[in-house]
């Protein structure tokens, strides 16, 4: 349990975000060696993995956007030492994750490949993206649970257990890569599809794992199988009403961010792999932003739940300013050493060229985002899920894709276009999320 005060601030801070951090090293470790293994059978199947996770990334997350609100309504009740209702929210987040994966499954299966051309993609970028696609999208519900499961813990401030939990997953998913892409020993040689096995091999024993924490009876936060299966409408409707608009701005940002890659596709098979190398490399400055959002939002629910905003407002103010350190100094080495990272993945020529400076590029927006991460992070720790919304709607419909497409396609600026507008766009809403922060709605918002 955390203790509230202001004299640990800082302290909690760190407990909280530290192993977020590590998680996130963690995760992308996974992505750079996946891109790394499967650079070895070239430039299409590069192309095709990364745009064919995509598309299951941005699928998985908007369903998985009821996460925010549980993580939410269970810092609330952790704070107020409410610690039955927190379980009960915690096992309908997971009764409902479990529906929900079992139903959307076979509509991205059947679909996998419309999806893909749908997405301008090359002939061969779709024949080698369907299998993988397929493959982990059958298994989609081990996901949503695994990211439900880190949710509850998260909110009631244990980010260790997903932390170490990540690792194994890791692990495992990195020897099954190597094991399944090149048909090591008694494996097959499965190329881009041995990445979705591994991947899905990987997710169903990290669900296990978190849900094994869950039902124990040291851990911070534990369910049983009675709160799990057993309905409890009115948890359900919290979890809902605080979720509709957090849906909505994952469903929006993501959306706009499908349409970003696919006008990134429409620039060719040369254009989304560079895109998808330097994406991965910029993925690794999110990591302190992403953990600072996290234990913000831990923070902000808790301290609202024991009465205390003024602590609220502090830990949202004091996590900025450490964000914005971090991410500065990844700002910092993307300008001065962008061709240097980007050939650890020993891409051809005109990719690494293009690469680079969409890096350079992207060192433009890391204090932008540093301030958008956190201070999001912290209204949906509070509850205000619907400002957050409003930022994501404007900044979808009318920044995101349309900067993408006029610098990009209408003004021939080519990927470097496309990287720009999203820069201006990550900008103008750290403006806007600081704006709505500062009105102070967040305090007044009941879950």
């Amino acid at each position: 349990m955390l203790e509230l005060t202001e004299n640990n601030l800082n302290k909690n801070i760190f407990k909280l975000s530290i192993p977020i951090v590590i998680e996130n090293i963690f995760h992308m470790s996974v992505f750079v060696s996946d891109t790394i293994m499967i650079a070895r059978l070239g430039t299409a199947s590069i192309a095709a993995v990364g745009l064919a996770g995509t598309v299951y990334f941005i699928v998985s997350m908007v369903f998985s956007s009821l996460n925010i609100a549980s993580a939410s309504i269970i810092a609330r009740h952790v704070g107020a030492k409410e610690m039955v209702k927190a379980q009960i929210v915690a096992g309908q987040s997971i009764l409902m994750s479990l529906v929900l994966g079992v139903a959307v499954s076979p509509f991205l299966v059947i679909f996998a490949r419309k999806l893909l051309v749908v997405m301008s993609a090359e002939p061969i970028v779709v024949d080698l993206g369907v299998g993988y696609l397929q493959i982990v999208s059958g298994f989609m519900v081990f996901r949503l649970i695994m990211l439900a499961c880190s949710g509850i813990l998260r909110g009631a401030g244990d980010t260790k257990t997903p932390m170490k939990v990540t690792l194994v997953i890791n692990i495992i998913n990195i020897l099954f890569n190597w094991l399944l892409i090149f048909g090591i020993g008694p494996f097959p040689r499965l190329g881009v599809s041995g990445v979705g096995y591994a991947t899905v091999i990987a997710y169903f024993i990290g669900t296990g794992l978190l849900m094994k924490k869950l039902f124990e009876k040291e851990a911070i936060i534990n369910i049983s199988i009675q709160q799990m299966v057993r309905l409890h409408l009115e948890s359900m409707r919290r979890i809902i009403r605080v979720s509709i608009p957090a849906a909505i701005d994952t469903f929006l940002t993501q959306m706009g961010f499908l349409f970003f890659t696919k006008i990134v596709t429409m620039l060719g098979t040369i254009s989304l792999a560079a895109h998808e190398i330097a994406l991965r490399i910029e993925s690794i400055s999110f990591m302190p932003g992403f953990a600072l959002a996290v234990s913000t939002a831990t923070l902000v629910g808790q301290s609202l739940g024991a009465k205390n905003s003024n602590l609220a407002f502090l830990s949202m103010k004091r996590s900025c300013c450490f964000a914005l350190g971090l991410m500065g100094f990844f700002a910092l080495v993307f300008l001065l050493l962008p061709k240097q990272i980007v050939g650890l993945f020993q891409p051809e020529a005109n990719v690494l060229s293009l690469a680079t400076v969409c890096l350079m590029i992207s060192a433009i927006e890391q204090p932008a985002l540093a301030i958008y991460m956190v201070y999001a992070g912290g209204l949906r720790g509070a509850g205000d899920t619907v400002s957050p919304m409003i930022v994501a709607i404007v900044g979808t419909l009318c920044l995101h894709v349309p900067l993408a497409y006029v610098l990009g396609v209408t003004f021939h600026l080519g990927l470097a276009g496309v990287w720009l507008g999203a820069a201006i766009d990550w900008i103008i809403r750290a403006i806007a999320i600081y704006c709505l922060y500062k009105r102070g709605r967040w305090k007044q918002v009941i879950v």
